[in-house]
């Protein structure tokens, strides 16, 4: 879908006054007598009609879409930049699941932190790339109040720096250290990280969590491969396989309290105590830990170096995006959701960048769009961070009681093994200021009912626009009697007044075309106040378009499996010139059968379709400002054939870390295809995959699959992989195969999917590291559920 951005100037949400607060240090000390950065036009790298919000103190948040940098590409993306001013009362703490690798998703990471007392928690990010499918610990460095947590693999020794004097930067950090025997002193290679190096020695500590430690030791039999099972990305890129390989031999050695309490060949499992420090050797390491003895002295340093810096926080990264000011080429050009993190050439400002991606709306961004974007807020070095389905940005919203979302990844939030969390100085929970602002979300979140929409902020002459607003502290956070627990909700309270068109509650009727700034009122701040100049007020800018010269549907046609089953659209207009708005259920009329369906309108935009028979088709009829569409819709499912085996002589197998092999046999009733695997050859996420001849492209929409699979016992998880008519991937998750014999498996198919959809492979995939083995499975064939008939095309909107 393309947005066509307002043309009116930025909107900045700042607070009609602004309190003081206690300083408190999470951290960090700001700089001696440091002065608040200077505001930056941290909306400069976006196009036209960005928003910017303030979000606490010192804290802002822009948004909106992002310039392509391929010339003719005139798709709109979207990303996020959060701006930190580090001089003020602000904290940036280096967060985690619990450890090293117990993994959580950013929203989970941020709930469950307990900032200093005075402080809240108002904005965290994912961090850098990590070993995926297997111990899940971070690729690059990490520090915590000063405390070194893991050290940078190769390739991964940027990373984000804060220094004590609570200045940020982005520098190359290393490692040293030394571990003192009583036969000498030995090179301590590696803290913390997720493979130990060949004849290397390496260092685990409490942060490690429990995660088998038998696992940093194992050595691939086979080179890893550039294909990765899922969503074509992983959580850290596959390093070259070594020339030699290492030796079999491996020690460990548990240290307490400074001297040797066991050592053996297999390294174990299980927390780490903090009076521990676990000793793990390879190859030629090994001979010096095997020869110890129980109550042997042991001694232990390690360092975190970061240049001439001293270092607080750490964070580690891949590619360093922006250098001096300027985007730095990287030989990546894919597109796919991003987050980055850059700060000012003097430190005192922190720039984090998240950006859209594999979703109906955008495929996503390149790095160099990413790059282009912090060196246009100001940042003078910029670093890349994990992206795909683990780049997550949540924010609190002015008046908000945490953070959520912003970024729109294409599906639930990934478990990542660290991030970046922001803390800000609470406030008094009085309510001082307030938000308003358009009630449609035109980017819903993962799972919404409601299909993305054109720009809210756009209305056509006459028509209805919904607001919302919400009162906020001096601190710009919650307020209200139900503070800090549930927001000030305004929205019932709204006052509205314009130049042009006049208010009707919370909606804005709109009046003539062009640009208006809308006022919204609603107080007064403290209930049953005496002096009515503290009435609340806000402004949202709108632009008012003539009347629409025609109106669609998205989707453009609806398919219901069942009586009371429902669908949903959204209307969205287009004056003669191209400009969108989205059309409110409160501005349209829809004729409809009601024998066969019911419609009702939603205050999130939608329109929601329910049948009210088992079986049917018909037409939906919506006008709008005069002007209509046709909305063609069945109710009722049948079985369609996807893939019959007919073509099996041209199905592949491919394998990811491991190995597949395929062969046809005869199935239940005609032929079939045996995929037989080898699962013993890594230890992380490993699959064996069955691809057609061509991706095999439904010509209907389908609800649900059936594969007929003859399992093998062993327990790998089954999984269908689709990509839907919006380029999005969906790999629909089936059960473990820890049957034997023959089922139906079904598959349900997401009410996001875009249609129609095409079946890309079938796969079986292992993600458990403790888990190795062979085996073999077969598949007799792959049938839908789907609507009777393929769709014919609707009549032209009018």
């Amino acid at each position: 879908m393309t947005r066509i951005p307002p043309r009116f100037p930025v909107r900045t949400t700042f607070p009609l006054f602004a309190g003081s607060a206690a300083l408190v240090v999470v951290l960090f000390a700001p700089a001696a007598h440091a002065v608040p950065v200077a505001p930056a036009d941290i909306t400069a790298g976006f196009g036209s009609g960005a928003e910017r919000e303030r979000i606490a103190t010192g804290i802002d948040l822009a948004s909106g879409t992002v310039p392509s940098g391929e010339p003719g590409d005139g798709g709109d993306r979207f990303g996020s930049l959060l701006t930190v001013d580090l001089t003020e009362d602000t904290g940036v703490v280096h967060m985690d699941g619990g450890s090293l690798t117990s993994p959580a998703t950013v929203p989970e990471m941020a709930a469950a932190a307990e900032p200093p007392e005075g402080s809240t928690v108002v904005a965290a990010f994912n961090g850098g790339y990590f070993d995926l499918g297997a111990t899940q610990a971070p690729s690059g460095a990490g520090m915590r109040d000063g405390r070194a947590l893991t050290s940078p693999d190769e390739g991964f020794t940027d990373a984000v720096v804060i220094d004590a004097d609570g200045t940020g930067t982005v520098r190359e950090v290393g490692f040293d250290g030394t571990v003192t025997l009583p036969s000498g002193d030995l090179a301590l290679d590696a803290l913390n990280t997720a493979t130990v190096p060949a004849d290397g020695l390496a260092l685990y500590t409490s942060d490690w969590g429990e995660h088998p430690r038998e696992h940093v030791v194992h050595e691939p039999e086979i080179p890893p491969e550039e294909e990765v099972f899922g969503e074509g990305e992983a959580g850290t890129p596959e390093p070259a396989p070594s020339d030699a390989p290492p030796s079999d031999d491996v020690a460990e050695a548990v240290v307490s309290d400074g001297t040797v309490d066991r050592v053996t060949e297999i390294p174990g499992s299980g927390p780490i105590a903090e009076h521990e420090q676990v000793l793990v050797a390879r190859g030629s390491a090994a001979a010096s830990l095997a020869a110890l003895a129980e109550g042997d002295p042991v001694g232990v340093e390690h360092t975190l170096t970061a240049g001439d810096g001293d270092p607080g926080t750490v964070l580690g990264g891949r590619h360093v995006l922006v250098r001096d000011g300027e985007p730095v080429p990287v030989d990546d050009d894919s597109r796919a959701p991003r987050t980055a993190v850059g700060f000012s050439a003097d430190g005192r400002a922190m720039h984090a960048v998240t950006t859209d991606g594999r979703n109906a709306s955008t495929d996503g961004t390149t790095l160099a769009e990413a790059a282009e974007l912090l060196a246009a807020a100001g940042a003078d070095r910029a670093l890349e961070l994990d992206g795909g389905g683990s780049s997550t940005l949540v924010a609190r919203e002015p008046g908000g009681t945490g953070p959520v979302q912003r970024n729109r990844p294409g599906g639930e939030p990934r478990e990542v093994p660290d991030g970046l969390l922001v803390t800000a100085p609470e406030g008094s929970g009085r309510t001082s200021g307030l938000r308003v602002h358009t009630a449609l979300e035109p980017r819903p979140e993962h799972g919404s009912p409601a299909p993305p929409q054109a720009d809210p902020r756009r209305v056509f002459t006459g028509m209805h626009r919904t607001l919302a607003a919400t009162g906020h502290d001096e601190a710009f956070g919650p307020s209200g009697p139900g503070a800090p627990d549930t927001p000030d909700d305004r929205t019932g309270d709204l006052v509205l007044s314009a130049p042009t068109g006049h208010g009707d509650g919370n909606r804005y009727v709109a009046g003539d075309p062009g640009p208006v700034t809308v006022t919204g009122e609603a107080g007064p701040a403290i209930p049953d106040a005496a002096d009515p100049d503290d009435t609340l007020r806000d402004t949202v800018d709108l632009e008012v378009l003539p009347g629409p010269d025609s109106i669609h549907a998205s989707p453009q046609r609806l398919g219901l499996a069942s009586a009371d089953d429902t669908a949903s659209f959204v209307l969205t207009g287009a004056t003669a010139d191209g400009d969108t708005a989205p059309v409110e259920p409160l501005d349209a009329e829809v004729d409809a059968d009601p024998d066969l369906v019911e419609v009702s309108g939603h205050g999130d935009g939608r329109f929601e379709v329910r049948a009210r028979t088992g079986e049917g088709s018909g037409t939906l009829t919506v006008t709008a400002g005069g002007a209509s569409t046709e909305v063609p819709f069945s109710v009722g499912s049948t079985t369609t054939p996807v893939a019959d085996l007919a073509d099996a002589e041209g199905w592949t197998a491919r394998s990811t870390r491991g190995e597949a092999e395929v062969e046809t046999v005869e199935g239940r009733d005609g032929p079939a295809l045996a995929l037989d695997y080898d699962f013993t050859r890594d230890i992380r996420t490993r699959d064996a995959a069955l691809h057609p001849p061509e991706p095999i492209v439904l010509d209907r929409q389908a609800f649900t699959f059936t594969a007929g699979v003859r399992g093998d016992g062993n327990g790998a998880r089954l999984v269908l992989a689709l990509t839907d008519d919006h380029g999005v991937a969906h790999p629909l998750q089936g059960p473990e195969v820890d049957w034997e014999g023959w089922r139906d498996v079904r598959f349900e198919v997401p009410d996001n999917a875009g249609h129609p959809l095409t079946l890309d492979r079938v796969y079986l995939v292992e993600e458990d590291p403790s888990r190795t083995y062979t085996g073999g499975v077969v598949l007799d064939g792959v049938h839908a559920g789907t609507v009777p008939e393929p769709p014919t095309e609707p009549d032209p909107a009018t």
